[in-house]
């Protein structure tokens, strides 16, 4: 999920992530985000949402976390 940088302080990606959020909650009993780990922006906005660290995820390529 991503909102063009012009775009950003308005509300929109708020709005954009409680969307799916709600349309994944009512199928789905836990829904799970994963974010790179070295995107301190996305992941300071996340938080400001409610959504907590979890785990870090290894593999192929940047790591990310959950």
């Amino acid at each position: 999920m991503m909102i063009d940088l012009d775009r950003h302080r308005r509300g929109l990606g708020r709005r954009l992530l409680r969307h799916a959020e709600e349309t994944l909650l009512a199928r789905y009993a836990s829904i799970r985000l994963e974010s790179f780990a070295d995107n301190a922006a996305a992941n300071s906005f996340y938080e400001a949402c409610g959504w907590r660290h979890g785990d870090r995820l290894e593999g192929e390529g940047p790591t990310k976390v959950e």
